[in-house]
């Protein structure tokens, strides 16, 4: 089995907490979280997809804080991988459900992938 990431920038002014039960409705999938190195990371799997919600604040410095939560999905796959059909299925998860994001970026998926591909809301 082969593994896509894909990391989203969320636009979501919430704390951690409320975003968590937002993305679990949006994957309908249960997202405990616990502190990890002082930041909140909730996890959770969903078919395909590994659900990971990440804080922006960091417990240990204020140096460390992001702007944006983070939605970092892992998605596993057999057979030959479609990014639009991917893709198009997360945009609509996402806009049903109201989710603001800024943009998503494909992570490479072993160490000599140099490609990167960027997404953004329509």
């Amino acid at each position: 089995m082969k593994t896509k990431y894909l990391d989203i920038v969320l636009l979501e002014d919430l704390p951690f907490v409320d975003l968590v039960k937002k993305i679990e409705k949006v994957f309908n999938v249960s997202l405990p979280y616990e502190n990890k190195k002082g930041r909140y990371i909730a996890e959770g799997q969903k078919g395909k997809y590994k659900i990971e919600l990440i804080d922006r604040f960091d417990d240990l410095s204020e140096l460390l804080c992001d702007e944006h939560h983070v939605l970092a999905l892992s998605i596993h796959f057999e057979e030959e991988f479609n990014y639009i059909v991917i893709e198009n299925e997360i945009k609509k998860l996402l806009k049903n459900d109201d989710i603001k994001w800024k943009f998503g970026v494909w992570g490479p998926s072993e160490p000599t992938d140099k490609t990167r591909r960027k997404i953004s809301p329509e």
